[in-house]
């Protein structure tokens, strides 16, 4: 088993005997998120997301963290938010996206609008470099750092402005749905004279762009349209940064993601699927030949023998890259090394925690990365010869807090099948005493709980009232091989609310014969398919005596009908609903929660924001209605402003876990 070596550096707090855990606590610890290495490897700035009660609003601000200082320190202090920090090659300056205020070549105050901004690391103000019209989605530096290529929408032409100002003021405000999407266009800042030239005008599906070493190429993925619904059609493409000049490099089934060049130019490396066309199928890494101007490049997958999901991959020279890689509630690094007949897969990570990202500073110093376990927050790691040099310790502000345990908890399901969750259990926990459960469900499906101390419900909140809390990885989850993810797809006869509602099932039994959780004070919350299977669980069974849905599927209908993913019925159930006779044995039928809401004898809690994309307002509308007619015990909470998730404003998280916490209070302790 692989260990830490702990470099100790001290993090400023107060130090307070232990105490119960607040949700104001957990959401505001400080750690590292998005991260850059300096070009000599031991600087490091991030970002930080802090609440602003008062104004219940999230504050993004960046933050640096030196070898040699020891302690990190908040660089930025604007108002507005700064992210998408990045190093310059010669390490003079760190550039990051901000909608920061600024006045424009022609003296105009403008407000609201991203641009890219530059911060010196010898000292001085950040100042804007930009004013497109439209801001700055993406950068990235030339490899000479003489240069910057932009990412934005194309700017209107002046006529366009004038009539679209003309129809506004006559109130022609129509919505058109689905009306065409604004064209992007790449842009090159030159950093010397900091005017911009127009590479070229690509069209409104473009995302994640990267340069070739040489700097005369980019390579982009798009899915043409734009929309989130065609989220399995993204193809690769380049364009010649000095002629504008696209080339089409795929055109298979399902997504090519995650472009890269190889040190050498030579290859273009990809992430694809096992299955095209399925969200919830493996990925992997794949390469194809890049020859300018071939339309049909040859073209390998490269970790078909590996048995997970590759999330993220970082080229480490032209014989080795660096993956990470889901492992069931872990994340790890492996140095993949395509051309080797042994050891092509060494594992640099330690058991029992995740890997957050990959970073290979340009002077070899060693393979930095953020990293998080059951009883570390994020934290900056180096890792030298396959062992984890922990360089920051954010961590400590959890000493005062008394957190419970947490581990991993394996059982076996119905068909013998083995699933894995987490466990967590109270402070001071005592196995002769009955505790109240709490079952946790993530969302997806194809999503995992994790080991790490951060928990999509806040879970030690829990834990600390004195309830044990369950999250299992059902099959449907990622993480596990690609038979698991695909186990609730209609292709192998597996459906929404079959084999993972008795996964779930099965764990609680399974805890239940521990000895310690009363079976009759048990509660369920999820969220997104979660709340879909906290729907369906409460309609299959009467074993909870409480439970909360958060944004759920309802009903099938209503979810394809309002989702901007009417795909995602399609992919699991295999047809549009107008496809069958509407009977009951229809899958959006047969599958539906709303369709067994008669059985529904379990007090609920609905939450549910305004403006959600995914899962429609609608579905709990209906729930709730629903219950209500029938007298059953329900409460309907509608956050506005807020879309999936319920964590765009931090007063409206704080308020879904206090009101989630009472709930359970109320029928499980009370």
């Amino acid at each position: 088993m692989k260990k830490f070596i702990l470099l100790v550096i001290v993090f400023p707090l107060l130090l307070f005997a232990r105490q119960a855990v607040t949700v104001e606590e957990l959401m505001q610890l400080r750690y590292p998120g998005r991260l850059t290495v300096s070009p000599e490897g031991n600087r490091f700035v991030f970002t930080v997301r802090t609440p602003d009660f008062r104004k219940s609003r999230w504050e993004t601000r960046l933050w640096m963290f030196s070898e040699d200082e020891k302690q990190p320190r908040q660089i930025t202090w604007n108002d507005a938010n700064a992210y998408q920090p990045d190093w310059s090659p010669d390490g003079e300056l760190v550039l990051f996206l901000s909608p920061r205020t600024y006045w424009d070549a022609e003296g105009k105050k403008q407000s609201g609008i991203v641009q890219l901004w530059a911060l010196p690391m010898q000292g001085g103000d950040a100042y804007h470099l930009t004013e497109l019209e439209n801001g700055v989605e993406d950068y990235h530096w030339m490899p000479d750092g003489k240069a910057v290529v932009l990412l934005s929408a194309e700017e209107k032409s002046p006529e366009k402005k004038k009539w679209e100002e003309r129809q506004a003021k006559l109130k022609f405000d129509a919505i058109v749905k689905d009306s065409v999407k604004e064209n992007k266009a790449l842009w090159q800042l030159d950093m010397r004279n900091k005017k911009n030239r127009l590479v070229a005008v690509l069209d409104p599906g473009v995302e994640q762009f990267s340069l070739s070493h040489n700097g005369k190429w980019a390579v982009y993925q798009t899915n043409y349209t734009g929309d989130f619904n065609d989220e399995q059609k993204y193809d690769l493409w380049v364009v010649n940064l000095a002629t504008g000049e696209k080339q089409q490099l795929t055109d298979f089934p399902g997504p090519e993601t995650q472009p890269k060049f190889s040190p050498d130019d030579r290859w273009i490396s990809y992430l694809n699927q096992t299955t095209p066309d399925v969200e919830f199928a493996e990925t992997d890494l794949a390469r194809l030949r890049f020859v300018p101007g071939t339309a049909h490049p040859d073209t390998a997958t490269l970790t078909r023998d590996l048995p997970r999901s590759v999330l993220e991959y970082e080229w480490e020279g032209k014989k080795s890259v660096i993956l990470r890689v889901a492992e069931g509630t872990e994340t790890h690094l492996y140095r993949f090394r395509p051309e080797a007949k042994k050891r092509r897969y060494i594992r640099l990570t330690p058991d029992g925690g995740n890997a957050l990202d990959i970073h290979l500073p340009q002077n070899g110093k060693g393979l930095v990365y953020r990293w998080e376990d059951a009883r570390h927050l994020p934290e900056i790691v180096r890792n030298r010869n396959e062992r984890q040099l922990l360089l920051s310790h954010f961590s400590q502000q959890l000493d005062s807090l008394d957190l419970g345990t947490q581990q991993l908890f394996s059982y076996k399901s119905i068909d013998e099948q083995e699933i894995e969750g987490l466990l967590f259990l109270p402070p001071e926990f005592d196995s002769s005493k009955k505790y109240p459960l709490i079952v946790t469900i993530h969302g997806g499906p194809y999503g995992r709980f994790r080991q790490a101390v951060r928990q999509a419900y806040f879970t030690q909140i829990y834990t600390s009232a004195g309830y044990v809390v369950l999250a299992p990885n059902p099959r449907g989850s990622s993480g596990y091989d690609d038979a698991f993810g695909k186990a609730i797809w209609y292709k192998v006869g597996g459906h929404m609310g079959g084999i993972d509602y008795h996964d779930i099932m099965s764990g609680v039994d399974a805890l239940i014969r521990q000895g310690y959780v009363d079976e009759h004070r048990m509660g369920v919350i999820g969220g997104s398919y979660g709340g879909y299977l906290v729907n369906w669980i409460i309609s299959q069974t009467h074993r909870f005596t409480a439970a909360v849905s958060q944004f759920g599927i309802f009903s099938l209908f209503t979810d394809w009908s309002n989702s901007w993913q009417p795909a995602w019925e399609k992919m699991y159930l295999g047809i549009y609903y107008w496809e069958r006779p509407i009977n009951p044995q229809h899958p959006y039928v047969k599958y539906s929660p709303a369709f067994y809401v008669q059985n529904i004898r379990t007090p609920v809690l609905i939450l549910h924001g305004e403006r959600d994309r995914y899962t429609n307002l609608a579905n709990s509308q209906e729930m709730y209605q629903a219950l209500k007619t029938l007298g059953r015990e329900v409460k309907f909470v509608v956050y506005p402003r807020e879309g999936h998730g319920l964590g765009r404003e931090p007063n409206h998280r704080r308020d879904v876990v206090h009101r989630a916490k009472k709930w359970f209070d109320r029928h499980l302790t009370e």
